[in-house]
């Protein structure tokens, strides 16, 4: 077998972030061709593009960033309440997020290196 057939990591962590951007630019670019798409589209594409990158490094046994997890988790929420016309307190939300990933990631590291 050659390397070919199994790609380093750092290989597949830089085809996923290609993939990603280049999925980010051809639906931001669909989204302008659109006319009259309603308020907060293109967040909650971002954010579901940005959750599918999460669920594909996972997949991959690559690690998954859990900032951009929580990030797109916000966008999600705060696309689809602009599309249904409720104002998401987007930041307090994204700021509160973080911390509990800060929290939660500092005890699972310090639980397993006990």
């Amino acid at each position: 077998m050659t390397s070919m057939n199994y790609p380093t990591r750092q290989a597949s962590e830089s085809r996923v972030d290609s993939v990603g951007w280049g999925l980010f630019f051809v639906m931001s670019g669909a989204m302008l061709l659109v006319p009259g798409l309603p308020d907060g589209s293109w967040l909650t594409g971002v954010g579901v593009l940005l959750l599918g990158l999460s669920v594909a490094r996972a997949a991959l046994g690559l690690p998954v960033s859990a900032f951009g997890a929580i990030l797109a988790g916000v966008l999600v929420a705060t696309g689809i309440g602009a599309i249904v016309g409720i104002a998401v307190p987007w930041f307090s939300i994204l700021l509160v997020g973080c911390g509990v990933a800060l929290v939660i990631g500092e005890t699972i590291r310090r639980n397993h290196a006990a």
